[in-house]
This record gives structure tokens, sequence and C-alpha cells, in this order.
């Protein structure tokens, strides 16, 4: 995940999904605090991370994000289409996982990544966003920053999704990878 300095450009978030970028965006901006050093912050203080600054939003980078697609026979990838019935059950956690994300950033200092793990049962109106570590996670931050964030719930009117071919209820299961740099001190 890289930030630009420009004004405007989205902050990405890449996939743990090796088919493709899935993202998390949040228009980031350049920081406008002196760096740690010079402002005598110490590198324990918690920062603002850039995708705090600004609502999320789903999107792919690449046009080749797919989603995991677990049926009661079979389980597939399919492309994330902004306006399918797919995206329309993992929107909602967005919202609720962002405040869960930044106010567990507010408090702790956040390691540069951490991975969320979207997963969607439409037919039950439900959705979670649950941190997880994985193997690359910065060892020192990753396993309080992960337990502070947890699982995130969201509940929603319960639509049928159509994702399964059988009349079955489907899972929808979306992983990204969230770049939690620094852009600001925390106040």
């Amino acid at each position: 995940m890289r930030l630009a300095s420009a004004a405007l450009l989205p902050l990405a978030v890449t996939a743990c999904v090796a088919s493709g970028p899935s993202v998390v965006s949040a228009p980031s901006f350049p920081a406008t605090a002196p760096p740690a050093a010079a402002s005598g912050a110490t590198s324990s203080e918690p920062r603002t991370p850039a995708a705090c600054g600004r609502p999320w939003k789903l999107d792919v980078l690449g046009g080749d994000a797919r989603v995991v697609v677990v049926c009661a026979s079979d389980v597939r990838r399919e492309a994330f289409e902004e306006t399918s019935a797919i995206a329309r059950a993992l929107f909602p956690a967005l919202d609720p996982a962002h405040d869960k994300v930044c106010a567990c950033a507010g408090r702790l200092r956040a390691p540069d990544f951490v991975d969320l793990v979207f997963t969607a049962n439409p037919e039950e109106g439900r959705v979670t966003v649950r941190a997880d570590g994985g193997e690359d996670l910065d060892p020192e931050l990753g396993a309080a920053f992960v337990a502070c964030v947890g699982t995130v719930v969201a509940t929603f009117a319960p639509v049928p999704s159509r994702a399964c071919p059988e009349a079955g209820k489907a899972s929808l299961v979306y992983p990204v990878r969230l770049d939690l740099g620094p852009d600001a001190p925390a106040e």
C-alpha cells in the first residue's frame, strides 16, 4: 500500500486474495503536522492513520478482485462489482468497521497495516468484519491492535443473494489489507 502526497488520492488496501487487489479506500491528505522527531513526539504515541480521515468505500483496483462465495455444494470466486448484491451485502459493515479500527488507532499505536476479513450472510442479514494478524503483521504492535478491533457485526434486512446455484444460503468472504500508515498525531 502506498500513500501519495497529492491532495485527494485514494488510500488503497491490497487484498489477501491472490487473484487481485481488493481495497477499502478513503481519501488521504498530506500530513500537516511536523514529523515526530521535529515535534518531540515519541514513536510510541498513537497516530491517526490516513485511513481514518474519511469514510471507507470498497473498491477494486485493476479489475480483478474476487469475493469467495461459499455454497453448500461448492466454493468459488466471483468478481467484485460495486453494484452487485454481493457488494450490497458487504457495505453495511464499512462504517462500523471504520469506527472500531479508528477508535483502536486512537488508543493504541497501530501497526502499518491490518488484515480485515468481511464475511456476509445475505439471507441472514448479517455481515462481520474480523481483524486478522497474519504472519507478516508487526509482532510488537499487531496482536494488541487485532485484539482491540476484534470482530465487528452489522445487520441489515435479509435479502436473497442468489449467489448459490441451489436456493441455499451463501457466505461471502472478502479479505482486504488496510493500510494504517500515519497521517497526523492523535488528538
